[in-house]
Order: structure tokens, then sequence, then C-alpha cells
């Protein structure tokens, strides 16, 4: 059972919900039932790239008195709590304290601004059929591409393009509705990251996209060239 309550779950959750960068999928969660760890978010594109919360406990400089034995032995020790995000907004790694778990919540929004930001700095990918979870679909992509860091080649990228522009002429002769529609942003967007991201990122935030969508998966199942076939052409 977590240590941290199912209420404050559901925020951490929400806020990763809240952002148009990124979908619950494309994390792992760990909410120890043990430590000084209470929540850990794992990017699952790029292990590197971590969000956690600590709990910590540090001496209320408040209720210190060096000249006071009496003091120094009833010195009270306040709780707080800390954040480790990876990357930060300015050091790769960075450390903040805060008296409110709340405020170590909310910043979960700065922490995927900034991911983002690095993703488009240094890499590019994502996918879907036959895989029946996020899980197995990972399996392979880490079976792909051992590298984490690997990108398109030009060819790559100019093959890849094709097919999603092939993708997205089929999904225009449908009816449109709210989810064509999704659809259509989805691909075009992820034109763009295939500049950006890395290969295994790539995939991962494309399959994560269409699999939360009504129909993506059917939709994209019924590409000419199925997804499947497209990783192990565009896997290496």
């Amino acid at each position: 059972m977590a240590q941290i309550r199912n209420v404050k779950i559901q925020d951490i959750k929400d806020k990763i919900n809240e952002s148009k960068l990124f979908s619950l999928n494309d994390f792992k969660f760990e909410f120890p039932d043990n430590g000084d760890i209470i929540a850990k978010i794992v990017f699952r594109g790029l292990n590197r790239y971590s969000f956690i919360i600590k709990e910590t406990f540090v001496k209320n400089e408040n209720d210190s008195n060096a000249f006071s034995v009496l003091n120094f032995r009833s010195q009270k020790i306040k709780r707080t709590w800390q954040t480790i995000a990876i990357p930060g907004k300015v050091k790769i790694e960075e450390r903040v304290e805060n008296d409110d778990i709340d405020i170590c919540i909310h910043s979960i929004s700065s922490w995927l601004y900034n991911l983002d930001e690095d993703l488009k700095n240094e890499f590019n990918f994502e996918d879907i059929e036959a895989f029946q979870n996020i899980d197995e679909f990972e399996k392979r992509l880490n079976k792909n591409f051992p590298d984490e860091n690997e990108k398109f080649t030009h060819q790559e990228k100019e093959d890849l393009t094709q097919k999603l522009q092939e993708l997205q002429e089929r999904i225009e002769k449908l009816e449109q509705n709210n989810d064509t529609k999704k659809q259509i942003e989805i691909i075009e967007q992820s034109k763009i990251e295939i500049e950006q991201y890395p290969k295994k990122a790539w995939w991962l935030k494309f399959y994560n996209r269409f699999n939360s969508l009504n129909n993506g998966l059917n939709l994209l199942n019924n590409i000419s060239d199925n997804i499947t076939k497209l990783l192990d052409k565009f896997g290496g």
C-alpha cells in the first residue's frame, strides 16, 4: 500500500492529464509503501528522465539557540517535501525544498515543459498495432532501439513522413468528427517531431496518442503497411 493518499496520487496524474504535451501512458508511476520517496514518475521513452517527491526532515532554525542546552535538546524538526526533477529548468538535475506537497505536485507542469524541450533538442519517435499494452510495446522498442538516443536518418525521415501523409489522406476521406480531427492533429505534430525526437521516444509518443483516441488502433491497423511493418522497417 502506498504511503501517499489516493487523493494525492490522483492529483499527480491529473497534473499530467492537464498537459497537452504528454499522456499518462508516456510515464511509469511508482508509489512506494516505505522509505523517503513517496512518488516517482519515469518517462518511458528515456528512463533517465524522472520526477521524484521525497519526504525530508530538517531542523527548524527558528527554534535553535546556541546558548541554551535545554533549547538544543528540544529543537523542533519539521517535515518538508523535496522534488528531484530531471531535467530541471537550468541544470540537468534540480532539487527544490517545499513546505507544502501541493506545491511539489504543481511543479510537475514545469517538469513536463522542460522534458519536452530536452526531447526536441536531442531526439525523435512512437507507434501502435499488434501490442496488447504499453509494456509489451515498450519491450519491442527496447529491442529495436538499444541506443535510446538513436535518431532517424535523413532517408528514414522522408519515408516515414510519406507514410504518415498517406495515413492522413485516408483519415481525411472519412466522415469528419472530433476523433478524426484529433487524429489529423496527431499526425501533423508527429511529422514535426520526427525532426526533434529520438526514435524510441517518437514511437512511444505516437503509440500513446493514437491509443488514447476512440478507434485510433483500428484506423492504424487498416493502413496498407501496418504499424508493425513500419516499426520493422524504420526500427533499424
